[in-house]
């Protein structure tokens, strides 16, 4: 292998795992795995057009052995350990995601489970799952797919046709990231697509003769790329035109022929392994007792020759035919899969045995039991939380049937039936809105009234423009326009319920203004300050479930004060200025004078770290409906 492409690798996978441990100091690390799908490129193009000079064809058999030989054994035994990590050690609240991931890279999908999740990569709040990684390693094994039959199909045109076919999709992929990015940066990140001409760019270089050497070229490459690792961080819009850098910066260090560094050139002889081992020790570290960053980085590489030296090196040097090679491998990943599906099965057999014991719970809820404990000293201590955190972190919100949909307006009705109601009306803004149907059900069912929920994620009822990334940004906007006409086209709808995330990136005024532009018809607009924030990132459920398992009590151990539980509302301070709006504030019924508790009579507050659940949202009803009677 050429020193100075060892070298680059030691260099991709040293800001890889610089920027996961200490990403303060790189903050443009990231692009580590840019320099490796140039280096990709450029190793599989040349060995794949050096096949079709000896033998004038591909042998698609031969090529997927060799990359199954090279990548799929020590990806298996880690996907294999972060399966069993999460089934010994993981707080089952997170079994869903790690295992809904894991089953996706094994089948080296997961960047677009990632991109139809639209996950933030670089949100520092996301509580990512140990195979996150694996989504680079998904868009090469969708690039070892495809890349042999663009050469192929290349061939019915002639040998001299392949820089021509290569460089087309070089050309559409690269204008495929820029427009993504610009677009739908979240998916863009992870598609398959948008990195195609990473890949493509080295591929072409390893259609050009290189002779020579030349140590500016290579200094200048490598320049590029620490530029990229320290100027760049999760704001920087990428890949499209900001990946242009580091990319370059890769084909000029393979160009160049000339970087040698003999320990970088060690750290890119184990950087597979390296990179496949030091994610998931940084995830799973926590839930094993924790440790120092330095253990994890000195971990990290002890785990990575060893994993070469026992794994890699003597697969690979198997001289197996093809389908001797496939078999097992195949037979290996049914078998990782099984783990992952396993204790996915395993989770869904819990949450439904959890479901028949919550339904009888609201059916005939115990005294004392949720809100109605809260501020009470005579009421007991219900033994129990009830739903479980994991039952919790599953639960839909409160029933609700869908309705005819207009455009961006989804509504869905509950309560009364339309044709028996004797009253409709509405429950309007974003998710915080939707978890409110819990408590207005029961209330719509008593009092024959018919509710429709009209809500949006990350979109309250306000004016302006929201500060989301596209293409969510264009979709609250068009909603927000869409709501008032739709509202005049019901004018059976003469109250409105308005909830929304007191976090979100709208003002009192931009509030105040929408409200005023409804239709006449809406009589009374009930606002409903929004209820408390726990931790981020699942924090609380996994400390609620670290409760029950210890004998602690739940809510004295994961309470949160409630100064910091409870910032300023905007849409509050609206209402109390805004002709038809009244506040309903329940904040009582979340906490007392100091504290924030996340369990309240036996009933468990949060689904996540705002997001209240069902069973505690029916709680609050009698006492909703006493605000609203009151006014």
């Amino acid at each position: 292998m050429r020193p100075e492409i060892q070298a680059l690798r030691g260099i991709a996978v040293l800001t890889v795992v610089v920027f996961h441990l200490w990403p303060s100091s790189l903050p443009g690390g990231f692009v580590g795995v840019d320099v490796f799908f140039v280096i990709s490129g450029f190793l599989i193009t040349g060995q794949l057009v050096r096949e079709v000079q000896r033998t004038d064809r591909v042998s698609l058999a031969g090529f997927w052995a060799r990359r199954a030989r090279r990548i799929l054994p020590a990806a298996l035994v880690v996907l294999a350990f972060c399966a069993i990590a999460t089934k010994a050690i993981v707080p089952e609240t997170q079994w869903r995601e790690y295992f809904a991931e894991i089953t996706a890279s094994t089948a080296y999908v997961e960047n677009w489970h990632l991109a139809e999740a639209a996950v933030d990569y670089a949100d520092a709040d996301d509580a990512p799952s140990p195979v996150r990684h694996f989504w680079s390693l998904s868009v090469e094994e969708q690039f070892y797919v495809v890349w042999p039959l663009l050469i192929m199909l290349a061939l019915v045109w002639g040998r001299r046709a392949i820089p021509l076919v290569l460089g087309a999709v070089v050309l559409v992929s690269l204008v495929w990231s820029i427009l993504a990015t610009a677009s739908d940066p979240a998916a863009a990140y992870f598609i398959t697509p948008t990195r195609a001409w990473e890949f493509g760019l080295g591929g072409l270089l390893a259609l050009v003769p290189l002779k020579g050497r030349s140590p500016a070229l290579s200094w200048a490459g490598i320049a590029a790329i620490a530029l990229a690792a320290v100027l760049y961080s999760g704001e920087t819009p990428f890949p499209g035109v900001a990946a242009l850098l580091p990319v370059l910066g890769a084909v000029a260090v393979i160009a160049a022929r000339a970087f040698t560094f003999r320990p970088l050139e060690r750290a890119g002889d184990i950087s597979y392994s390296v990179y496949l081992w030091h994610w998931p020790l940084i995830v799973l570290a926590p839930h094993a007792g924790g440790a120092s960053k330095v253990v994890l980085l000195v971990l990290t590489f002890v785990l990575g020759w060893v994993s070469k030296v026992v794994v890699e090196d003597p697969v690979r040097k198997l001289r197996w035919r093809p389908r001797a090679i496939l078999a097992p491998a195949a037979v290996a990943t049914a078998a990782v899969l099984f783990l992952s599906v396993s204790g996915t099965a395993a989770l869904d057999d819990q949450v439904q045995a959890e479901e028949t014991a919550i339904e009888r719970v609201i059916e005939k809820p115990p005294p004392c039991f949720g809100a109605a404990a809260i501020g009470d000293a005579s009421c007991k201590p219900h033994d129990g939380v009830i739903p479980t955190p994991v039952a919790a972190r599953e639960a839909r919100n409160a029933p609700c049937g869908m309705l005819e949909i207009e455009d961006l307006v989804v509504p869905c009705g509950f309560g009364t039936p339309g044709d028996e109601a004797k009253r409709t009306f509405a429950l309007i803004g974003d998710s915080h809105a939707s978890h409110w149907r819990a408590a207005l059900r029961p209330i719509a069912i008593e009092n024959g009234w018919r509710g429709i929920s009209i809500a949006r994620s990350h979109c309250p009822l306000a004016a302006g423009e929201p500060e989301r990334p596209e293409p969510d940004r264009s979709g609250c906007v068009g909603w927000r326009e869409q709501v008032p006409a739709w509202l005049e086209r019901h004018p059976e709808i003469d109250t409105i319920f308005v909830s929304q995330f007191q976090g979100a990136d709208a003002t009192d005024d931009d509030f105040e203004a929408k409200w005023r532009s409804l239709p006449d018809s809406i009589e009374r607009i009930y606002v409903i300050r929004d209820n408390p924030q726990m931790l981020n990132a699942g924090k609380t459920l996994d400390c609620v479930e670290q409760a029950m398992e210890t004998g602690g009590s739940p809510a004295r151990d994961c309470r949160r004060s409630r100064d910091d539980a409870l910032p300023p509302d905007p849409a509050a301070a609206a209402a109390k200025r805004t002709p038809r709006v009244e506040l309903i504030d329940l904040t009582s019924r979340f906490c007392d004078r100091r504290w924030c508790p996340p369990v309240i009579g036996g009933a468990l507050v949060y689904k996540d770290a705002n997001h209240i659940t069902s069973v505690y949202g029916a709680t609050l009803a009698p006492f909703l409906e006493r605000a609203i009677s009151s006014d």
